[in-house]
């Protein structure tokens, strides 16, 4: 985590200089829109709970120099039918295969970002608004995070009775939070016509928040938060 704090910092610095040059060059300014899917890659720990899923969202885009475009985004994603509710246990008094019917461990997310997408190189940064054409970027990013976790309705597999009773159910756990998380990644911009473009863009995030553990389950506790994204955006660009 050390080495993604110094390079989520590096980036953020080199956005916040092409900001500032872009200002001070009075480059050219567009506003545009956006609606993107991504397809979501838990990883470490989280993967051990959930796996792949989907994430929604829109931008609001604007072009903050030729080599600078500032984004923001708001995005939805749900990780369901998680660990430990989909999975098995041996009740340990008859040996028995048991699990939790009506078990449920997921978790949803709602959040909005800020993202500096640097478009790096003279040649490269000169790219973009024409047809056919196109520009590859490093993307940056950090912003507010509401996450719910859920695991209720799981079956107490610690049960001492001859035959198990499947509504002894564990306390529930649900955390409703917000925090802060970042991403960083990389794409290309490219335009099917002058403010028409699609975006390909793979990133890694993370999140500052925990999946208590549950320890009956055999599952510590996950902190960070980590998901790994590969995902399309369209884009429309108004003219000043």
């Amino acid at each position: 985590m050390k080495l993604v704090r110094i390079v989520f910092c590096s980036l953020m610095a080199l956005a916040m200089l092409g900001i500032w040059n872009g200002t001070a060059q009075a480059q050219e300014g567009r506003w545009g829109i956006g609606a993107f899917a991504n397809y979501s890659i838990p990883i470490t720990q989280m993967r051990e709970r959930f796996d792949n899923s989907s994430k929604f969202g829109g931008t609001l885009n604007y072009v903050a120099s030729q080599s600078t475009l500032i984004e923001v985004e708001y995005h939805y994603s749900k990780f369901d039918n998680g660990s430990p509710a989909k999975d098995t246990f041996i009740y340990a008094v008859d040996g028995s295969t048991q699990m939790s019917p009506k078990g449920v461990s997921e978790i949803t997310f709602n959040s909005l970002v800020v993202n500096g997408l640097l478009f790096m190189g003279e040649e490269n940064s000169s790219h973009g608004f024409k047809a056919k054409d196109y520009r590859y970027y490093l993307a940056v990013g950090g912003g507010m995070y509401r996450y719910k976790s859920v695991n209720e309705n799981l079956v107490f597999p610690r049960q001492s009775s001859a035959a198990i009773d499947l509504d002894v159910v564990m306390d529930p756990q649900i955390d409703q939070r917000y925090t802060f998380g970042g991403n960083i990644g990389a794409g290309v911009e490219g335009f099917v016509t002058d403010n028409l473009s699609i975006d390909l863009r793979g990133r890694y995030n993370f999140v500052v928040g925990e999946l208590r553990p549950m320890l009956f389950y055999g599952f510590d506790r996950t902190r960070p938060i980590q998901v790994l994204d590969i995902g399309a955006q369209m884009k429309f660009y108004f003219w000043r």
